[in-house]
């Protein structure tokens, strides 16, 4: 959760503006699921709470902030038991989870 937690506020910083992104009052309990649901990896339950969010969001830091956390469950695996997909150049780790030889 730390490590979600670290991505985004890595992400949040990334959007070139020191100045603090402020959602509506519509939109932030609808965020605030959606995170709570990634940190649970439950990211198709949060993809939805998101989708919610889009449908109502009334201000451009609402939209980057979705568009922001959307960013960060593409990141994750679809199925958070198996592991990412590397090549052989990038890690050790097959997409079917068996161990490359070095």
């Amino acid at each position: 959760m730390k490590r979600m937690a670290v991505t985004l506020l890595a992400l949040l910083t990334m959007a070139g503006t020191a100045q603090a992104l402020v959602v509506s009052k519509e939109v932030g309990p609808l965020l605030k699921d959606a995170q709570r649901m990634i940190a649970a990896k439950n990211y198709k339950a949060a993809l939805a709470k998101l989708s919610e969010a889009d449908a109502v969001k009334s201000t451009p830091d609402d939209a980057n902030v979705i568009n922001q956390m959307k960013q960060v469950i593409a990141m994750k695996p679809s199925d958070p038991a198996k592991p990412l997909c590397t090549s052989a150049k990038m890690g050790f780790t097959r997409c079917d989870g068996r161990q490359m030889q070095p």
